[in-house]
């Protein structure tokens, strides 16, 4: 089986100016097609450790893949350093170098002369091309004789090395064009195919427990993952296609989605956002969502949504009382009496919004997300949601931990709201 290790390149990573997403991209596309990745390594523009960290990992991976340090300023080390390592020379790749004039008269810029650096190539290495950008990678099956000479081990399987440009748009140009297809071709071990269950309501300890006789499987293999004030329960199967493999992860996906109930919102790349908006746009309804201490964070989230503009008519932040009363009215006596953060206002507030914009639905928020409170009858996390309809009003309280702190205070309140409407949606299909 062969093994692959992932080096991304750069000091800016280190210092945690960038996320590197770029790794996580190529750990995915590397298990979807069932080639193991052990070791993910991260190094700074500094030649030498850069030399130490590609011999280390030729030690101990047959596929080694790179990303960053491929641009023509002095701090892009990783050709050169690979070419030193193997003791190659470079050499300019005409190809390559016309490519990179091209672009720069497509924008009418003169190249500059670093650029050239580019389009230099070790001996012996073959260009993976970069459709969208001047910086272009190499893929090389290292000879046995230059691993030998770098005192890598050469063992049963062919080594390669493939190297990518930081820029995350460039690589996954890269990667579909000319990597996937050789790494398919000349590695794949069957194919894997996932698929996460999304939970809202439950912790992941609580779901690891609730599954842990799924958790025992090996193929299709069930694992359980942490998210944002959600968790995810991973379904993935092995199979010689991937038609294949969903057939034998269907019962499990079945199983978990019929015990889960409603506790499961949605699959994959779906959100609370996504499956709301969906709900109301097949059940044809409205909404109008009014916000205070969510600052719009509930609005921002469901108008995400390609086509949302079909099912939301009015979005609000009443962040003063004066305009709770004015543009919701909201009776100045639950104010004086009760205060914003009540729940007489948040029915209000839903109530209000929804007669203002003529909806179906009114969703309102209301709280204190920090960092200080109104009283210690009123502390910060707590926060009262409202959703109203023409004949029926739902409210719901939220005690939040202090600590969570204020912007996350709001995410949770917003993904809650979201919820609500979600599930308030599930409850009129399923009596109607």
């Amino acid at each position: 089986m062969p093994k692959a290790e992932i080096l991304s390149i750069g000091t800016e990573l280190l210092l945690g100016q960038i996320i590197d997403s770029n790794a996580q991209f190529i750990s995915q596309e590397l298990a979807s097609f069932g080639i193991d990745c052990f070791f993910r390594t991260t190094a700074g523009d500094n030649k030498e450790r850069i030399k130490d960290v590609l011999k280390i990992a030729f030690n101990r991976a047959d596929i080694l893949i790179t990303t960053g340090g491929l641009g023509p300023t002095a701090d892009d080390l990783t050709t050169e350093s690979i070419a030193e390592l193997f003791g190659v020379s470079l050499k300019l790749d005409a190809v390559v170098f016309a490519h990179i004039e091209s672009l720069f008269k497509t924008f009418n810029y003169k190249m500059p002369e670093s650029n050239r650096k580019q389009a230099l190539i070790p001996e012996g290495a073959n260009v993976l091309p970069n459709p969208v950008g001047t910086a272009c990678g190499i893929i090389w099956e290292i000879a046995p004789e230059l691993l030998k000479a770098a005192q890598i081990t050469v063992g049963s399987q062919k080594k390669v090395i493939m190297t990518f440009p930081g820029v995350p748009r460039e690589l996954f140009a890269m990667w579909r064009q000319t990597a996937r297809p050789y790494l398919v071709d000349n590695y794949a071990d069957g194919v894997l195919w996932s698929c996460e269950l999304k939970h809202f309501g439950i912790g992941e300890s609580a779901l690891a427990e609730k599954y842990a006789h799924l958790l025992r499987l090996e193929n299709p293999s069930v694992a359980p993952y942490a998210g944002r004030w959600e968790c995810r329960l991973r379904v993935t199967a092995k199979a010689d296609s991937g038609e294949a493999a969903k057939v034998m992860a269907r019962p499990i996906i079945d199983e978990i989605k019929r015990s889960s109930g409603t506790l499961c919102y949605g699959t994959d790349d779906e959100t609370l956002e996504s499956v709301a908006g969906r709900l109301l746009r097949e059940s044809n309804r409205t909404i109008a969502v009014a916000e205070s201490c969510t600052g719009g964070l509930v609005s921002t989230r469901f108008t995400e949504i390609p086509g949302s503009s079909s099912y939301i008519r009015l979005n609000v932040v009443t962040y003063s009382n004066e305009a709770k009363k004015k543009m919701l009215k909201v009776s100045e006596s639950v104010l004086d009496s009760m205060g914003a953060v009540s729940e007489a206002c948040a029915e209000q507030m839903a109530k209000g919004v929804r007669q203002l914009a003529q909806t179906d639905i009114g969703l309102s928020v209301t709280g204190i997300a920090g960092p200080t409170g109104d009283s210690s009858n009123k502390p910060v996390g707590l926060v009262y949601l409202g959703l109203a309809t023409k004949d029926h009003y739902f409210g719901k309280q939220l005690n939040l931990p202090e600590r969570l702190g204020r912007s996350e205070i709001r995410y949770r309140t917003s993904s809650e709201a979201l919820n609500m409407v979600r599930l308030y949606l599930l409850e009129k299909a399923a009596t109607s």
